[in-house]
């Protein structure tokens, strides 16, 4: 547990992300934009909820849009790892000792919400370029990306919950606590004696 908690609590000199001034739609999507434009990369405890699976985890996104989700076990442990680069994703399942890597394409089930290159953005709030977004008066209220649903409960950003729909399935980000960081997202390594080939499926 110990374990755990030092590697979600925010780092003492971390710098919070504050709120939107906007009071409408259009001033809010300029914001974020401008936002975007000095995005430097951003780290947040969060509750992942998926079909079967609800779990505390951590969610790192560098500006180039790289982006790590790590879920922990009840102990603290990892659990497992989604890294996203484009048309380059990484899976890691800890628990089971198992790996895959391959293309966002080819994800299946609750994880294949992400495999378009433009969600680890929306992510933590921020708009992707020539995605077309519904914006509120505090943040992005929806975004669609072809047979993916995102949507913001309640619309505000830094968010709060992220839900992304396909189809029947259903996936949650509840940030709980997010911050700056710059540092870049380090691709895993995949462990030797990790069972290869492994096709998540959640």
């Amino acid at each position: 547990m110990l374990a755990f908690a030092c590697r979600t609590a925010r780092p003492p000199n971390a710098v919070p992300l504050s709120p939107l001034t906007s009071t409408t739609p259009s001033e809010a999507s300029r914001q974020l934009s401008d936002r975007r434009s000095q995005f430097q990369g951003e780290r947040s405890a969060v509750r992942v909820r998926l079909p079967k699976l609800s779990a505390r985890g951590q969610l790192q996104v560098d500006s180039t849009g790289r982006m790590l989700l790590t879920v922990y076990t009840p102990l603290g442990t990892t659990g497992a790892r989604l890294y996203v680069d484009r048309d380059q994703v990484i899976f890691l399942n800890d628990f089971e000792s198992t790996a895959w890597r391959g293309k966002p394409s080819e994800l299946g089930g609750a994880l294949a919400a992400f495999g378009n290159s433009d969600l680890p953005l929306l992510l933590i709030g921020l708009p992707a370029p020539g995605v077309n977004i519904r914006y509120s008066n505090s943040g992005i209220d929806s975004v669609r990306l072809g047979d993916v649903a995102v949507s913001y409960q309640p619309p505000s950003y830094p968010p709060k919950i992220v839900a992304i729909d396909r189809g029947s399935q259903h996936v949650e980000i509840e940030h709980t606590d997010s911050y700056v960081d710059p540092a870049q997202v380090v691709r895993p390594e995949i462990p030797k004696d990790y069972r290869c080939c492994v096709l998540p499926q959640m």
